[in-house]
């Protein structure tokens, strides 16, 4: 790949391939039948549905390792362009740190595709499901922190304490490898089947990938490219959720999911974007009208229940978010403040 290619260039490459490999995904999804006959049943929501019944150690041996060698080229691919290319943010052109990561990233890519068709299993079968829901949540963590300087933590609002420019700049420094470890390790933790929830997850994956990968260039720090990915985890939930509840018989969650994610892109994500104040509005009128409708009795509405408005369900999430991002940002600043005076002593 040629280092004079724009960036937009190869970020519209890397989206059309992100596209076309989740086409090939389910194209491919046929060969996998023998093994989805022999899963188990859904046992909870602590369950993995998508792992084999018994533990093959050779196969795993070979997952495990492609993980790590994929996880350790990404990291040693930050710490050199943090070395090398520092605080030069914003090329338009494509960095050596680009030009390696797409490479690196699509290789492995096809790589975890040849292994779901020989072995299926991926990470799920040695660790538990929350590690990989885990990993997404401190992703999204971290992108509250670092982007509050910019469009503020809640209704365009900028927090000043504890989200410091010096605690800021420790989330900027330190968010790639944080990122790159929760990207590489849930990409390697399910198996490239075809299913709605985790087709849904791979190509939202891919997206992810392009935005480490472009990291430098301009549109890394493009704030609709930013808020369209923290956004499209509200249209997975709702598939993850309707579809366990649909296949599997699971608890009607996705009203909990929608609604709490939807909330973050209403009352936060949207004010990135610098829309008029009239456009605000008109947006949380119409998360304000969802909600109504939701919990209104049929056939008014969709007749959630108000036992559910009681337990403010869709304020979990954003709670969550938020209260985590205090938590992290809080914690960095309580240590700046006390380095000093310890180095003082």
């Amino acid at each position: 790949m040629d280092r004079n290619i724009k960036a937009f260039d190869a970020w519209k490459l890397a989206v059309t391939v992100s596209i076309v490999f989740t086409g090939i995904i389910w194209l491919l999804g046929a060969n996998l039948e023998p093994f989805i006959d022999t899963l188990l049943p859904d046992q909870g929501a602590t369950w993995y549905y998508w792992k084999l019944p018994a533990r093959q150690p050779m196969e795993m041996l070979i997952v495990w390792s492609l993980y790590i060698v994929h996880q350790l080229g990404a990291w040693i691919s930050i710490y050199w362009a943090q070395r090398n290319l520092g605080g030069n943010l914003g090329s338009k052109q494509l960095t050596r740190y680009n030009i390696f990561m797409l490479t690196w990233n699509t290789a492995f890519m096809v790589l975890h595709l040849v292994e779901t068709q020989l072995f299926f299993d991926g990470l799920a079968q040695d660790v538990p499901i929350w590690t990989s829901q885990g990993s997404v949540i401190l992703m999204l963590v971290f992108v509250l922190i670092i982007e509050n300087r910019r469009r503020g933590l809640i209704l365009g609002k900028k927090l000043d304490t504890p989200f410091t420019a010096q605690v800021t700049g420790f989330f900027r420094r330190i968010h790639m490898y944080v990122v790159a470890w929760a990207l590489v390790y849930t990409f390697w933790f399910h198996p490239m089947a075809v299913d709605p929830q985790l087709i849904s997850g791979f190509i939202y994956m891919f997206f992810l990938f392009t935005q480490m990968s472009l990291a430098w260039t301009w549109i890394h720090l493009d704030k609709r490219w930013i808020v369209f990915l923290e956004s499209y985890v509200a249209l997975h939930a709702l598939i993850v959720a309707v579809y366990n509840t649909i296949q599997h018989g699971s608890a009607e969650m996705w009203p909990m999911f929608f609604a709490g994610f939807a909330f973050m892109f209403v009352f936060t994500y949207q004010f990135a974007l610098e829309l008029s104040r009239r456009v605000n509005i008109g947006i949380i009128g119409a998360y304000i009208g969802f909600l109504v409708w939701l919990y209104a009795p049929a056939p008014i509405g969709y007749g959630r229940g108000l036992e559910y408005i009681t337990r403010a369900e869709f304020l979990w999430i954003p709670i969550i978010l938020y209260l985590l991002a205090l938590v992290f940002a809080g914690a960095v600043y309580a240590a700046k403040r006390m380095l000093p005076s310890k180095a003082a002593a």
